[in-house]
């Protein structure tokens, strides 16, 4: 990976920070446990922790703190991929916002899809019980754009592409297969992505007026100046008004 000429240039691997390690260990273990109860001893451990729809019989409280931090147990490959994009994110949004600001995101982002995925769920084709950390991936992935906008990602490890085009990518994929239904998680992963990006750019400035006035303000100069044009070199009397 590589950054623009006004950041400083580093690798994925050299920013993985010492939570990440703890973290992905953590996961991984709780896979490695859950496949053995799953396949090897027959204890459902899968439903008893991953979340159901609020009409579910089988839904419990407790379920919204403990479906983030299981998988599917017949996918260890998309277990494996979702590790190593933790890998590839986590240490330098670590980095940016701090250990303790990038806990609050991680998990806050899993809580908000929770909540999203939750109020949709009688909604038909969003019903489906959920698991796994996939919504504050995505959370990840497009806060890293937004905290890199220039840096250079080889996607599929071969197209260099802009991180903020990921970003942009991932949140413009997420709400077409929301809106489609084509995938039945996509509440989820919308409300991770949705509580993440909240988080990041924080509750005063969400929800501030004079933050809102300011664009407003923004977007009245950008139309006032798209009346005039600017020309190089002495106007023509038949010219029409221009800003100089």
């Amino acid at each position: 990976m590589r950054q623009g000429p006004m950041q400083v240039s580093y690798r994925f691997d050299s920013n993985f920070t010492k939570l990440g390690k703890q973290l992905l260990i953590f996961y991984g273990v709780i896979y490695v446990l859950e496949l053995i109860c799953e396949h090897w001893l027959n204890i459902p451990v899968v439903a008893f922790l991953q979340l159901y729809p609020l009409q579910h019989p089988d839904f419990r409280f407790w379920q919204v703190i403990t479906h983030p931090f299981i998988h599917d147990p017949s996918a260890p490959i998309s277990f494996l991929i979702n590790s190593i994009v933790f890998y590839f994110f986590s240490g330098s949004i670590e980095s940016s916002l701090g250990t303790r600001r990038f806990l609050i995101l991680f998990y806050s982002s899993a809580l908000g899809s929770a909540v999203c995925g939750l109020l949709l769920s009688s909604v038909a084709g969003f019903s489906q019980p959920f698991m796994g950390m996939l919504s504050s991936l995505l959370s990840l992935v497009v806060i890293f754009g937004l905290l890199n906008p220039e840096t250079s990602i080889l996607l599929f490890f071969v197209l260099p592409v802009k991180a903020k085009y990921i970003s942009y990518g991932t949140i413009l994929i997420t709400i077409l297969t929301f809106l489609a239904k084509a995938n039945p998680y996509g509440a989820y992963h919308l409300g991770g992505i949705l509580a993440g990006w909240m988080y990041w750019i924080g509750p005063e400035h969400f929800f501030s007026v004079s933050r809102l006035h300011m664009h407003y303000l923004e977007w009245r100069l950008k139309k006032k100046k798209s009346r005039f044009r600017v020309i190089h070199g002495e106007k023509k009397d038949n010219d029409k008004p221009t800003l100089h």
